[in-house]
């Protein structure tokens, strides 16, 4: 009875460990079935990611496959258990990577072929990849292929179906299936299926032989699951251990009746036991940190969410691939570990990303959550996270979403880049050509299209050859592609012809590249179209010698040419002549009619003297309006012969936009070799000569003498001194007085220049002045003399309070120059003195020069308050015209028709008419010159205002003319 009893309970025992040890190994045939399709999904997975890059780049292409070779070559090295990337427009493969191992399977009918099409049909219904497989591949091999339908935009914005992209790879390549080919030599054999409602086929398996599946994980693919089976064999269901316990049972039955013996064993069993249970349990615990060093190691973190508690938990990887610590948040507990996730999100994505997780949980049906999106990194930058999940639910029936948070930082920029370049490819000025070693076009830029006129498919796989302009011989290629192969570049100018036909210049770089298979060469030709840059190029080269308006020769070709044709004169002992040609009036012209009618002049005159040129003269174009004759075998009779032929001529009427222009020229001529060896010597005598015919009333020439060398070198002295003249203090003003014959008072004073050099002693202003006009130092001459002169009037202010005017000349230079009443504004300002206490002396040619501008000047003048009078009148265009047109005060009758006033009948009729005429106009006049008592006595007679001259007062310095001004206008005490 008792051996009865034990054994039942023997056996009782040993079933039950029996049944511990099945569910045991059940559970560890779980874990691991679910350990490794954890692993297979995410290699599947990101194996997948490839075709989503595809798709993406087809769609900123539109589908244009020009470029595929350069992308796919770029993106598959990030990718190494790839076979093949190949895209299939309506389903028909056009384009392979690699494409050495790929071309028989162009033109690829997938949606027809009866192997791949049923497959690749129900891919079109999904936007995520679609994993099918294996197949016999057309490449060779066996392969797992993953598709994804391609939709592009079309003109409406409606999305149709462009056609296929599809990555191929071999399964066992995966580091995960290699894994779980080690499964069998522990004792466990697995199979995968292809788990769908219309069919299930086998994929891959351990074993041929019969399969009892002990443990089933799930593996995910967009679209399609598979299936992981696990199983072991009946004999490993049994241990060393069950084999004991066995012993152990039939010994303790035998011994029945040493029962403390048997209680003994008994405890020794229950210590074995707990000893394997810490065993397995330890086990466990290492297979779980296992899996957890992979997350670590994968740079991968974890996340729970509660749904129904709203409450979120992560792992520490999860915040620490963002550089935070668990204290660097605030109370990071999981009630708020949600608005934190929300927090840390980058402004642009967090309402997408709050919002697809909260459709995702509102769509019980959806198994998958995926999502990309960018937070903040600790240190600032946004880190891109590629968010995974899904629901499950637990033991206790509470529904759970678990998922994980990836770092894909790297292949968002990778992608960027990617746009980057083929943007910058696309976008870029410079033409870019590819070709392969073999010498064929495999890509082209649209800037080559617009350069050579060729469109992409016309280059693309022919040889570059088609380019050439046949200008290069065989010797410069050969030299351009030794510096190819032995540099790895070359740049230089090159001749090419575009499809029209044209050639052209180009600036052309080639570069010879590494491809990314080995041995595999490619090169880039980056050029630019230079036929402008040649144009301006012989456009410098040209005005380098050349005037560019009317394309006669400019001073360095004519000093060139001079000093040729004097060397051959020299050598021959002849003469040879330089004429220098002067418009006279040119500027008047210019300004009063514009540039462009004077340019069109200019061209007008350089082609009446060309007409007297013969082969070996040179005509040039020095400045606006002169113009320099050379004229070899010439001697002065020839010259003079010559410049009596240019003055008529010149003289004949231009008609210019509707217009009839007379003009005259001034002509220096100089002589070799009496007058100079060298071009600058003929050219600076035959400039002074010019000035001496402008000089003798222009329209004549002359011909350089030595006097006139030292009448110009008596003004090149006087002008540099002149420059330094204000500086150095030489200037003064003296002061002639001017007399009422109406009122018998001093009425004021007209200031006069006086220059005092301490070398060349008193220099007169008629020979100082008119060289200041030509120099244009006239300007800063005037303002200083107003400035004097004003200083002087207001003076005069503490000695009387008569107003006295101080009378002051404009040249026609400084009437003529823009700022000339903000100037006099501001000295009278500056002084506080009235617009009545200055008046202003202008000649008549400084008004009729342009006679519109005169008389709009005039009128400010005259708004402002300022006195105008008419200097020198009676000498030059006096006219009743013009007197009633400009605004004037006074007219100041020239000397020359006082001084012979009383003895020349024709003088005083003049100067009777100037006054009649004056009185009838309601101007004033004034007689300057006046130096006898009878000259005044009948200017009063004629009715003549006021006298200027010795009888009256020379002039003096400001001290005599304060002392004058005390004496007759005095203040009463």
């Amino acid at each position: 009875m008792v051996l009865l009893l034990s054994g039942a309970v023997s056996y009782s025992l040993l079933q039950h460990l029996s049944d511990q040890r099945q569910l045991q190994q059940q559970s560890q045939l779980n874990d691991q079935a679910q350990s490794y399709a954890s692993a297979i999904q995410q290699e599947l997975v990101r194996t997948a990611t490839a075709a989503y890059a595809m798709a993406g780049w087809l769609r900123l292409q539109q589908g244009n496959l020009q470029q595929f070779e350069h992308f796919a070559a770029q993106i598959y090295p990030y990718y190494p258990h790839l076979k093949t990337l190949s895209a299939a427009p309506a389903g028909i493969i056009r384009a392979a990577y690699p494409a050495q191992t790929n071309q028989q399977m162009l033109g690829f009918d997938i949606l027809q072929d009866p192997i791949q099409g049923p497959s690749a049909k129900r891919s079109l219904q999904s936007q995520l990849v679609y994993l099918t497989g294996p197949f016999q591949l057309r490449q060779g091999g066996v392969g797992i292929i993953g598709r994804l339908p391609v939709q592009l935009p079309d003109d409406t914005g409606s999305n149709h179906f462009w056609g296929l992209v599809s990555v191929t790879f071999e399964l066992e390549a995966l580091e995960s299936i290699k894994q779980l080919a080690q499964l069998p030599a522990r004792g466990i054999q697995y199979q995968v299926w292809l788990d769908e409602t219309t069919e299930q086929s086998l994929i891959i398996s351990s074993t041929a032989s019969a399969f009892s599946a002990l443990a089933e994980a799930k593996i995910q693919t967009g679209t399609v699951s598979w299936r992981l089976q696990l199983s072991a064999p009946a004999a490993a269901n049994y241990s060393k251990v069950a084999y004991w316990q066995q012993f152990l049972a039939i010994i303790f039955n035998l011994l029945l009746a040493a029962l403390s013996y048997f209680l003994l064993r008994t405890l020794n069993t229950k210590q074995q036991l707990k000893q394997q249970v810490a065993a397995r349990t330890a086990d466990l615990q290492t297979q779980l940190a296992r899996h957890r060093s992979f997350i670590v190691a994968s740079n991968t973190g974890s996340w729970e969410f509660d749904p129904e508690l709203q409450q979120l938990s992560c792992s520490p990887e999860y915040f620490s691939m963002l550089g935070y610590q668990s204290q660097d948040l605030p109370a990071t507990t999981p009630q708020n570990l949600a608005k934190v996730w929300a927090d840390l999100l980058h402004p642009s994505d967090r309402q997408t990303a709050s919002q697809a997780f909260a459709d995702y949980l509102a769509s019980p049906q959806q198994e998958l959550y995926q999502n990309h999106f960018r937070m903040r990194h600790k240190d600032g930058h946004w880190v891109w996270i590629l968010s995974r999940g899904r629901t499950i639910v637990t033991e206790q029936g509470k529904r759970l979403t678990v998922g994980t948070h990836i770092d894909i930082s790297d292949r968002k920029e990778s992608e960027l880049k990617l746009q980057l370049l083929a943007r910058l490819f696309e976008q870029s000025s410079e033409g870019l050509l590819i070709t392969n070693s073999q010498q064929q076009v495999v890509m082209v830029n649209q800037a080559f299209c617009n350069i050579s006129g060729y469109r992409p498919e016309e280059v693309v796989g022919k040889d570059p050859k088609l380019l050439s302009s046949g200008k290069h011989d065989k010797a410069f290629y050969q030299k351009m592609w030794q510096a190819i192969q032995q540099q790895g570049v070359w740049k230089g100018e090159i001749w090419n012809r575009r499809k029209d036909g044209t050639i052209y210049p180009e600036w052309l770089s080639i570069s010879k590249i590494d491809g990314p298979e080995p041995g595999e060469i490619y090169y880039v030709g980056l050029f630019s179209d230079i036929t402008q840059y040649k144009e301006d190029e012989a456009q410098i080269r040209f005005l380098a010698q050349y005037d560019a308006l009317t394309s006669l020769p400019n001073r360095a070709l004519l000093m060139d040419r001079t000093e040729q044709a004097l060397a051959i004169a020299k050598a021959q002992q002849q003469a040879l002549a330089l004429l220098f040609i002067d418009v006279d009036r040119f500027k008047q012209i210019n300004d009063s009619l514009g540039h462009q009618v004077g340019d069109q002049l200019l061209i007008l005159i350089a082609q009446r003297l060309a007409t007297l040129c013969r082969p070996e003269d040179t005509l040039c174009r020095l400045s606006s309006d002169e113009f320099v004759l050379l004229r070899p075998h010439t001697d002065g009779d020839q010259a003079a012969q010559l410049a009596e032929q240019i003055l008529p001529l010149m003289l004949t009427p231009y008609q210019v936009t509707g217009q009839e222009l007379v003009l005259s020229a001034s002509i220096g001529i100089a002589l070799y070799p009496e007058d100079g060896q060298h071009f600058h010597e003929l050219y600076r005598h035959a400039d002074i000569a010019m000035y001496r015919a402008k000089e003798k009333g222009r329209n004549t020439y002359c011909f350089f003498t030595s006097e006139m060398q030292r009448y110009h070198a008596r003004h090149l002295l006087l002008e540099n001194a002149l420059r330094r003249a204000i500086d150095n203090n030489e200037l003064s003003l003296v002061y002639q007085p001017q007399y009422s014959l109406q009122q018998q008072k001093l009425i004021g004073f007209e200031a006069l220049l006086r220059w005092q050099h301490p070398e060349l002693g008193f220099v007169s202003p008629g020979e100082f002045i008119p060289l200041a006009e030509r120099s244009g130092l006239v300007i800063p001459l005037g303002e200083w003399v107003l400035k004097t002169a004003l200083t002087e009037r207001a003076a005069w202010q503490q000695l009387t309070s008569s107003e006295l005017t101080v009378a002051v000349n404009l040249s026609p230079v400084q009437f003529r120059q823009p700022g000339l009443l903000t100037l006099i504004n501001a000295q009278l300002q500056a002084h506080q003195l009235s617009a009545a206490a200055l008046e202003l002396e202008i000649t008549e040619s400084a008004m009729v020069e342009d006679p519109a501008q005169a008389a709009s000047l005039l009128d400010a003048f005259r708004h402002r308050g300022l006195r105008i009078a008419v200097d020198d009148f009676g000498t030059g265009y006096s006219s009743l015209s013009y007197l009633k047109r400009f605004a004037l005060n006074k007219l100041k009758i020239d000397q020359s028709f006082i001084r012979d006033l009383l003895a020349d009948a024709d003088d005083r009729a003049i100067v009777q008419a100037i006054i009649s005429m004056a009185n009838s106009l309601e101007l004033e006049t004034i007689a300057e010159g006046v130096e006898t008592a009878e000259q005044q006595a009948l200017l009063q007679q004629l009715g003549c205002q006021a006298i200027q001259g010795y009888h009256y007062g020379k002039p003096m310095q400001a001290t005599a003319a304060r002392e004058m001004i005390s004496r007759e206008l005095g203040r009463e005490p």
